[in-house]
């Protein structure tokens, strides 16, 4: 039985359909809204509020009944300017009640968390990551990133690593893909940073790969899991572009520190490179692209 732990996100919806395409499993998913309308019968939907502890021990309750339980969390406060503003916010939900939904499923066979590459902070001279480098966060969102990870560790359970995932969205709300598409459908220019690179990877890449671990049962405690590239988010809006066969003339550079659409607040990494030598590694993977599947040995 596989659980999805804020199943209705970006990627609760790719980890959903990876699921039902990489295993014969039935599939719980939790969120806080439940849709109204659900015609797959393997899935079945339970709600539950993450930071509501009487709320956490229904789910518990419900999920003990079941057998060799895979779980994965994706609960969290997400956008670091949100968590910049909302700090104790940002940690009851990251942090506090992670650990005590950890406690409560200590009867779970597997738990995946997902992490971000926000906890390794800049790469200097595009160096790549490794699961065991230190950590320097440079925003407070990394930092709950970095304590909910320790708290992951110290219970025995699994954390992967996520860089910058983009996809078109499967959540019934846009996501960036799909405003970089509906922008250049308008003939309408999007402006993409071409100094930040990050190991980009598609949701669907990331999900499937998640999945495989798991389905792999892989003792590792973290794995980075991205792709090969180092793309910058300029590259990027070029392949969304290519892909849906619009003008790729449209999708303008700039450099970070300019006015631009995204707008951030918190400070963010110019750049996070992540080494993946070990996802390879333990899936037997060739090369890991960003948006094709992975190629195997």
């Amino acid at each position: 039985m596989y659980v999805i732990v804020g199943a209705n996100g970006y990627l609760g919806s790719y980890i959903k359909k990876a699921v039902l395409d990489l295993t014969d499993d039935e599939l719980i998913c939790v969120s806080r809204h439940i849709p109204e309308n659900n015609e797959e019968k393997r899935i079945r939907y339970i709600s539950c509020d993450i930071s509501d502890r009487e709320s956490v021990d229904q789910l518990i309750e419900e999920l003990r009944k079941e057998e060799d339980v895979r779980i994965v969390f994706l609960a969290a406060y997400h956008n670091p300017d949100l968590v910049e503003k909302n700090p104790k916010l940002a940690w009851d939900v990251n942090v506090t009640s992670l650990s005590y939904f950890i406690n409560q499923a200590d009867f779970a066979k597997q738990i995946y968390y997902a992490s971000t590459d926000s906890v390794y902070g800049e790469s200097v001279d595009f160096y790549h990551f490794k699961e065991s480098d230190p950590l320097d966060p440079v925003n407070f969102y990394g930092h709950n990133k970095c304590a909910a990870e320790a708290v992951m560790v110290h219970h025995g359970r699994n954390v992967v690593r996520f860089p910058f995932l983009i996809s078109p969205s499967l959540a019934g709300k846009p996501h960036f893909y799909d405003r970089i598409v509906e922008s250049l459908k308008n003939d309408q220019p999007f402006e993409m940073y071409e100094d930040s690179y990050r190991s980009s990877l598609s949701f669907d890449n990331a999900a499937r790969l998640l999945v495989q671990l798991m389905i792999k049962q892989d003792p590792h405690p973290i794995v980075n899991v991205c792709g090969d590239k180092d793309l910058s988010k300029y590259d990027v809006g070029l392949l969304v572009a290519e892909r849906e066969g619009l003008n790729k003339e449209l999708i303008v550079p700039v450099r970070m520190g300019e006015i631009s659409v995204e707008g951030f607040i918190s400070k963010r990494a110019t750049s996070t490179l992540m080494d993946n030598t070990l996802l390879k590694e333990i899936l037997d993977l060739e090369y890991v692209d960003i948006f094709e599947r992975p190629k195997r040995r």
